[in-house]
């Protein structure tokens, strides 16, 4: 079927412009609803800001050859802190993890690429070629639940770091303590042998007076032979407790750390039910478990609106042959169009999936907080125990053992008492020395993991640290109660 014949001159260009400007009408506002879908969220926006501060604080000052740390006697806990947040490749590795979760964002919202075709028509009858411009658009609200299942999976992730830097903080802490413990061993050892060294002489000089038996000799030596022995373990225990502590630190580990400088911390928060209010409130996996319920609550909703159509709007131009040899004419359409969802099956199985999820996002929440307050118990635990412990050598054992080796020291001197009485107080001495060293470094090791379990650093230990996300989270039952 022919067309009509149109009016040549001015109206026939006339039309072929305004048909050109619709087409290009419709191709700008396709273009502004793409680019309204890539605009910035107010939740985006609030992580990454988190997200550049932690950044500023941690990553932001350039390692140099001349900003290289130089730990040595009067390092302090605090410095090894400082060092491990900033160079840990573990926790760099959960941070840039929450990067990449945050660049998820804007693909969720994000519309699919539309479709440009061409055709071109081998028998050019009605039209030589047409060009056409397609867009899907999904139905309403569902780009917004993806961005905010996006956005819920990136506050996981930020959680998820802070965790992380939680446990470094923990591992640190047992680290610098263990080596503090057994620098702290070795000096003590070394000092027991030194006095083992100079009992040797004396006993010597009264063996060869006659004023001791042979046999005091002999157990002088076994029991200096015996300190040598634990002093060489201890010493060569150093090179590998130093390389794990430079680990966490990210340094070379083959580089013998000096001995640290370590003091008690003062009074530590024990009170069971404020340490449990406390982790309720900053734990951070118990909140990165809260945002990955809300992600999961919003797949359920964007499962249930699978059974919404998606709709189609496009436009294409068309060259059409002139009528009678005369120029090629132009046309414009517009296009809509809809899907069908017929695959219920399909849709009620991804429902029940995102229930299925839902439900073990929750279980793994408590779970989560059944373990952790377990942890939390016993490290308080510990911390009683590393305390009683504490007092009982400082108050008790470790004078009354000082005491009774300087008279056993005096009635060997004036023969009253055997030598082996003597060796008993040096070795029962030496042991409680170690006891109280040891229990000193347990107390400091267990305020590291309440504060890890818990969710806070200065449980009991005041550190200069800056905490580079603040714990200003929006409700997440709030959003995930929420309907679109």
């Amino acid at each position: 079927m022919k067309k009509p014949e149109n009016t040549i001159g001015s109206s026939g260009r006339l039309e072929s412009v305004f048909c050109s400007f619709g087409f290009c009408r419709l191709v700008l506002t396709l273009g502004g609803g793409l680019w309204l879908t890539s605009c910035v969220s107010v939740p985006e926006r609030d992580l990454r800001a988190r997200h550049d501060e932690a950044h500023r604080i941690m990553y932001a000052a350039p390692d140099t050859p001349d900003a290289k740390p130089r730990f040595n006697g009067n390092s302090t806990l605090d410095d090894y802190l400082h060092h491990a947040f900033s160079h840990n490749p573990g926790l760099r590795a959960s941070f840039d993890r929450w990067a990449a979760a945050m660049e998820r964002i804007p693909q969720a919202r994000s519309l699919d690429d539309p479709t440009l075709s061409f055709e071109y028509f081998i028998e050019q009858m009605d039209t030589r070629y047409q060009a056409s411009l397609t867009q899907m658009f999904p139905a309403f609200g569902k780009l917004d639940l993806r961005e905010k299942s996006a956005a819920a999976e990136t506050e996981a992730a930020m959680h998820a770091f802070e965790a992380e830097r939680l446990v470094l903080f923990d591992h640190v802490v047992k680290a610098f303590h263990e080596y503090h413990y057994l620098s702290r061993a070795t000096q003590v050892t070394d000092e027991n042998h030194q006095l083992l060294s100079d009992l040797e002489q004396v006993v010597t000089i009264r063996y060869k007076a006659g004023l001791a038996p042979f046999s005091d000799l002999i157990k002088t030596q076994v029991e200096k032979d015996r300190l040598a022995n634990e002093l060489g373990t201890l010493r060569d225990e150093r090179a590998s407790r130093s390389a794990g502590l430079a680990a966490l630190l990210g340094l070379p580990v083959y580089d013998v750390l000096s001995w640290p400088k370590a003091s008690p911390s003062g009074p530590a928060i024990v009170d069971v039910e404020s340490l449990d209010d406390m982790l309720e409130d900053l734990n951070p996996e118990l909140k990165a478990a809260t945002a990955m319920i809300a992600a999961e609550t919003y797949r359920e909703k964007l499962a249930r609106k699978r059974v919404l159509p998606d709709f189609m709007l496009g436009a294409s131009w068309m060259v059409m042959p002139g009528m009678e040899g005369k120029g090629d004419e132009t046309d414009v359409g517009l296009m809509a169009g809809i899907t069908i969802p017929v695959w219920w099956g399909r849709y009620r199985a991804e429902i029940r999936e995102a229930e299925a999820m839902v439900q073990a996002a929750t279980s793994e929440r408590e779970n989560m907080r059944n373990m952790l307050k377990a942890e939390l118990s016993m490290a308080v635990f510990k911390f009683h125990d590393a305390e009683r412990r504490i007092n009982l050598f400082t108050t008790s054992l470790v004078p009354k053992a000082t005491q009774a080796l300087e008279v056993a020291k005096q009635e060997f001197s004036t023969g009253k008492a055997e030598f082996m009485t003597l060796i008993d107080a040096q070795r029962t001495l030496l042991e409680f020395r170690l006891m109280l060293e040891r229990a000193t470094a347990d107390r400091e090791i267990a305020i590291g993991e309440t504060g890890r379990s818990v969710g806070k650093y200065d449980v009991g230990v005041k550190l200069d640290v800056p905490v580079p996300v603040k714990n200003k989270d929006a409700s997440n039952k709030e959003r995930g109660e929420k309907d679109d």
